[in-house]
């Protein structure tokens, strides 16, 4: 799937979402765009999918109701979102909302069942859906010994994480 396919994909999850949610994203005019365009022609696209994206995770950070109510299209606009930073936001929200072992979950099935291109956005999101391992002093960040705290919620996610190292291992063959 070429480039512009893939943002179009990412783009209409996005506006579906946005329709479910009751926004509307209004394009404002901005010369800046056009003149990026003229370099790169995607650029208007992935612009605009940012902003979407940005007022999605404003609009459910910190409402758990809307998140439940609409976690599959949170999560299918997650798994179709293939930058390598811009997930963070949207993963952020929904572990906020409904916990991290929830959304691991749901990455973990799309690595099984997914199709490759949402496997690999899975893949991408997973980064910013792990535990953080968090260390008491900048010591024991350098001698590698995180919390305890930190390694008991690893720990508890364990199981999540062998499943999806293991999706990852059997995509990869």
């Amino acid at each position: 799937m070429d480039l512009g396919a893939r943002l179009a994909l990412q783009e209409g999850c996005l506006d579906e979402l946005l329709e479910a949610l009751g926004l509307e994203w209004a394009d404002s005019a901005d010369p800046r765009i056009a003149a990026f365009a003229e370099r790169q022609p995607h650029f208007p696209q992935y612009h605009r999918i940012g902003h979407k994206r940005q007022l999605v995770v404003q609009h459910v950070t910190g409402n758990r109701p809307l998140v439940e109510q609409h976690y599959d299209q949170l999560v299918r606009a997650l798994v179709h979102d293939e930058d390598p930073s811009s997930p963070r936001w949207l993963a952020a929200a929904l572990v906020q909302a409904v916990g991290r072992r929830r959304v691991q979950e749901s990455l973990v099935r799309v690595m099984e069942e997914g199709t490759p291109y949402q496997r690999a956005c899975a893949a991408g999101a997973w980064n910013w859906v792990q535990a953080p391992l968090e260390y008491a002093t900048e010591e024991d960040l350098h001698a590698g010994r995180p919390t305890r705290a930190s390694l008991a919620e690893r720990d508890a996610l364990a199981d999540l994480e062998a499943r999806y190292r293991a999706a990852l291992d059997t995509g990869s063959r």
